[in-house]
């Protein structure tokens, strides 16, 4: 199929003071979508308003389809959703007869929650059920990442494919290869918020969790030290480096706030310890990288595609535990990613078919789905 015009990506617009892992999603995505249909030419549309709809109305009304990577997509959306979870859908996507390639979701609570609890917490929820099947009819293709997801997509008998997360490809994309020279170990910590009072609304609860958080990295980083490892602390965001001043020395605590120079000082690192999901996943993705990921909450689940890379709960992630992780975790390499690259090819080569052979969309897509 010859694409005519820019595709419209719907991701995160913004390059810096936000996540970079929503910036590692969309990268990937365009790898994966270029892999099977070329270089390609873009259009970033913001998910998270609909400033991006009215700016490139015409460019995305006469698109044959728009890609939508990004995260959280699956929760009890009577507890929260977002602009994106709901009004994309209804506002836009539907009105205007749109086909989307719904990829790369998953699961977005946060805390320890066996899978099927979570899943029986979503079904629970009227409009949870009406909104993902909402999602179906638009959607020539759906992907999700972790088994939380896939257990809900499967109980509401969605169709759907469950594969790694795209950020995994986002180092390819960007052409970031492995460095000659890989002997960092790279500590990458979540947002101080994770720490275990993080929910709570008085405020020396919250002073108090943000001191665990930056003195248990500090017990981890000097550990690691102490073992002779070359230790540097990447933080993706500024909220973790103010945490740490002055608990790291400032050689080697470092920020970066630039997505694209973020991702390439992991093609530097040997080991990777990781609490961020799109730290794990995309430096996994660089070839020759040991990865230790700390699981802060379910989002930790979507690495098991890959045995290679440990897994460790936050809870558990003593020094101890980690330097054991640390000789247990292998190296990635290309053939690991292989068959899932494939799987993702096949996904939008089939959902490239199905769009050909339904034509263009007639009409307007305003009818909601029934809830069963």
């Amino acid at each position: 199929m010859e694409i005519v015009g820019p595709i419209p990506l719907l991701t995160t617009t913004r390059r810096v003071g936000v996540n970079p892992g929503d910036t590692f999603i969309g990268v990937g995505l365009q790898c994966l979508f270029e892999g099977v249909l070329g270089p390609q030419r873009w259009v970033l549309v913001d998910r998270f308003g609909p400033e991006g709809f009215r700016e490139h109305r015409e460019l995305i009304q006469h698109a044959p389809f728009l890609v939508y990577g990004g995260m959280p997509q699956y929760n009890n959306f009577d507890r929260w959703r977002f602009w994106y979870d709901d009004a994309l859908w209804r506002r836009y996507v539907l009105p205007w007869g749109l086909r989307v390639f719904t990829m790369a979701g998953g699961a977005g609570s946060r805390g320890p929650v066996g899978v099927e609890e979570w899943v029986a917490d979503c079904l629970s929820s009227r409009r949870t059920r009406e909104l993902i099947r909402l999602r179906v009819g638009p959607s020539l293709a759906i992907t999700v990442r972790d088994p939380y997801a896939h257990r809900l997509l499967e109980a509401l008998e969605v169709p759907h494919e469950c594969l790694p997360c795209s950020a995994t490809w986002a180092a390819r994309m960007w052409g970031i290869e492995p460095a000659e020279r890989r002997e960092r170990v790279l500590l990458v910590p979540s947002a101080p918020r994770y720490a275990r009072t993080r929910h709570s609304r008085n405020p020396f609860r919250r002073k108090r969790g943000t001191a665990e958080f930056s003195q248990r990295w500090g017990e981890l980083y000097r550990a690691l030290r102490a073992e002779g490892f070359p230790v540097k602390v990447l933080c993706h965001q500024e909220a973790e480096y103010w945490a740490l001043r002055g608990i790291v020395p400032d050689q080697d605590l470092w920020f970066q706030g630039d997505a694209y120079t973020l991702l390439r000082e992991y093609a530097f690192a040997d080991v990777v310890v990781s609490a961020r999901l799109h730290g794990s996943l995309p430096a996994f993705g660089i070839p020759g990288t040991r990865v230790v990921n700390l699981s802060v909450d379910v989002r930790g689940s979507a690495v098991g595609f890959f045995p290679k890379i440990q897994n460790l709960s936050w809870s558990e992630a003593n020094p101890q535990r980690v330097l054991e992780a640390i000789q247990q975790a292998e190296p990635s390499s290309e053939e690991d990613l292989r068959p899932y690259e494939d799987a993702y090819h096949r996904v939008i080569r089939e959902g490239i078919k199905r769009l050909e052979a339904e034509g263009p969309p007639s009409g307007q897509r305003t009818r909601t789905p029934k809830d069963r």
